[in-house]
């Protein structure tokens, strides 16, 4: 990487950063691909006066990750900056143990972020993880979200993360390492060839060999990014215009949401579901389709804890499963991942779904407004003997406020970022 390709680097992180925080974080496992990142940061944060923070993550999977921490430890104070090892333990859970890693540096550096006021975290992906990762989503036989691959940027758990070097090979960031001296860690799992992303990595020689690049599938993921963005674009559209909250949280698609085209009608409906859960990853397409398929059919479904009812006028209702019961918290907390309470009359009052107990005291007229599941995982405040206090409705309770932090406003903004 010559000095001229320094340089369209330094315009790329002059293009992506946000320039609001004079803080900045880069994540480094100390390989090659985050080192190469790190190296140029460095100097181009130096030029800028900004903060660079270094940080990596520990996942406690192997014996030598406390060593590659240590080593990118002293390769940031080398260069002036600060280091921060965070630590992710497995829960012993079932499940992809690669993926839930992943999610879990995610949100151990996203808490780390918020705690030190960091806005931005870049990260160092290159043109070849690119290519990689359209591989794997065409094995998986994905759409355009899939084969859109990893975007340049991407807001998630309050964190805006940066790919700037998805135009440059790992070749490249190599020679640009050995140009400075500077020495990398060879991840051992990178030779793991049980790994799906290690098989296709080593697949790549055979294939560039009948033309098929890891410049030519990234381009194909550039190209359908953009057609991703007029999805994006159209379902941000009819979100505004079909989408609606009722007052218990209570999402509602008009009548006129299944005239949509196919594509649009599921991606609209999984990333309400992705909303509410609150989940990094959107339910895949299967699982999308077969609950529409069953709403259309039988007029109920459930998917992700959530029930979704064809309504009147063919409406479809979605809201919390009512046997997916989320335990009640002191009043002063978030409730199911949603609610929030102020105003609140008295204390030792604890936040929780209504139930069929507090539905019982309801009058009539305001139960035939919303379909009963709704009401039952509607908000209300609870004394610790179980004595009903305060619900969202006027009729039963005037002084507490209840604040539904998943409205309609926060979903159109999750739209926007995502």
């Amino acid at each position: 990487m010559g000095l001229l390709e320094t340089g369209q680097v330094f315009h790329s992180f002059d293009t992506l950063f946000s320039f609001t925080n004079q803080d900045v974080a880069v994540a480094v496992s100390g390989g090659s691909d985050s080192m190469g990142l790190l190296l140029l940061l460095s100097d181009w944060c130096k030029v800028n006066n900004l903060n660079l923070r270094v940080v990596s993550v520990n996942h406690q999977l192997r014996q030598g990750a406390r060593k590659e921490c240590e080593f990118v430890a002293r390769v940031a104070k080398g260069l002036g900056w600060t280091h921060q090892t965070l630590y992710w333990k497995n829960d012993g859970s079932q499940g992809n143990l690669s993926l839930k890693a992943r999610e879990g540096r995610y949100r151990v550096m996203s808490e780390w972020c918020q705690e030190n006021g960091i806005e931005d975290v870049f990260l160092g992906h290159t043109l070849n993880d690119q290519a990689e990762t359209v591989l794997m989503e065409l094995k998986r036989k994905a759409g355009v979200d899939g084969l859109s691959a990893m975007p340049r940027t991407l807001s998630r758990f309050g964190v805006t993360w940066i790919r700037p070097l998805l135009d440059y090979s790992r070749v490249e960031i190599q020679e640009y390492l050995r140009t400075n001296n500077q020495e990398w860690i060879l991840d051992p799992s990178n030779e793991d060839s049980q790994r799906t992303r290690i098989q296709f990595r080593n697949l790549m020689p055979e294939l560039e060999e009948v033309g098929i690049t890891a410049e030519g599938l990234s381009r194909v993921a550039s190209n359908l990014q953009k057609t991703r963005q007029v999805v994006e674009y159209i379902i941000r559209e009819k979100a505004e215009e079909m989408v609606s909250v009722s007052e218990v949280g209570e999402y509602v698609l008009n009548g006129d949401y299944w005239e949509l085209p196919e594509e649009i009608r599921e991606k609209l409906f999984a990333r309400i579901i992705q909303f509410l859960s609150g989940d990094q990853y959107r339910p895949r397409q299967s699982a999308v389709n077969n609950c529409l398929t069953r709403t259309m059919a039988v007029n109920s479904a459930t998917i992700s804890n959530f029930v979704v009812q064809k309504g009147d006028n063919n409406c479809v209702r979605i809201f919390s499963d009512p046997k997916k019961k989320a335990d009640p918290v002191d009043s002063n907390q978030l409730w199911n991942n949603r609610w929030r309470v102020s105003r609140v009359p008295g204390t030792g009052l604890r936040l929780g779904m209504l139930n069929m107990q507090g539905y019982n005291k309801l009058n009539l007229p305001t139960k035939k407004e919303i379909t009963q599941g709704a009401l039952l995982v509607s908000p209300a405040l609870w004394t610790c003997d179980n004595d009903l206090v305060e619900t969202i409705f006027k009729d039963f309770g005037t002084s507490a406020v209840f604040e539904d932090t998943k409205n309609k406003g926060a979903f159109l903004l999750f739209l926007e970022g995502n």
